[in-house]
């Protein structure tokens, strides 16, 4: 004689469902659409990963650009303020969020024509590490200096990560800002710090 019993148990969006049958005789379980434990933990898991790499609002489908009004121009306008470059959110798409969007992608070496098609979109999303809010210089010490170490080797140079902010830190930095065209001071403020971790090559 069996004794049935059904329980439900809900991931995500998705409800499975499980049959377990036991009887004196031994244990027969029955499943249906039901990963083991194992897979449910690591798809949990790998949910949350994505979500907190990715952390950003689908690409609506089309360009947001000149007169366009509502939630996704809002959304530009966040993530401008988000990449050090600051406009007012109002959600509307005038000739400020215009000029706007074409110095971001400007600094992002995309085309400068201040429509916000997939490309911009997604670079407005992609900033790993930002801004800290204050220059950093020689003399400097600490994990924003370990970073910009890091990334300016990635960019070609050679330089020691000790997170000492030095005279060949500064050195590296001020060939990094001549290459993109940016003042040559040796500083990391704003916009040295937004191109040092967001171009591509």
């Amino acid at each position: 004689m069996f004794t049935i019993l059904l329980f439900k148990e809900e991931m995500g969006m998705s409800m499975k469902k499980s049959l377990i049958g036991v009887s004196t005789a031994g244990f027969i379980a029955l499943q249906i659409l039901l990963p083991t434990m194992t897979e449910a933990s690591t798809t949990v898991k790998s949910n949350i990963l994505t979500h907190y790499v990715n952390a950003s609002d689908p690409y609506p489908g089309h360009v947001i650009k000149y007169g366009d009004q509502g939630p996704e121009v809002r959304k530009v306008q966040i993530q401008l303020n988000k990449n050090n470059v600051p406009i007012s959110v109002d959600g509307i798409f005038g000739s400020i969020t215009l000029k706007k969007v074409k110095e971001f992608q400007m600094r992002r070496h995309l085309n400068t024509d201040g429509i916000v098609g997939p490309s911009t979109w997604t670079a407005l999303y992609q900033t790993e590490f930002p801004y800290p809010g204050h220059v950093i210089k020689i003399g400097d010490r600490g994990m924003n200096v370990t970073r910009i170490q890091a990334r300016l080797n990635d960019a070609g140079g050679s330089i020691k990560v000790d997170g000492i902010f030095g005279l060949k830190t500064q050195v590296k930095v001020k060939e990094f800002q001549k290459k993109f065209g940016l003042q040559v001071d040796g500083i990391v403020g704003p916009e040295t710090w937004d191109i040092l971790f967001n171009y591509q090559e």
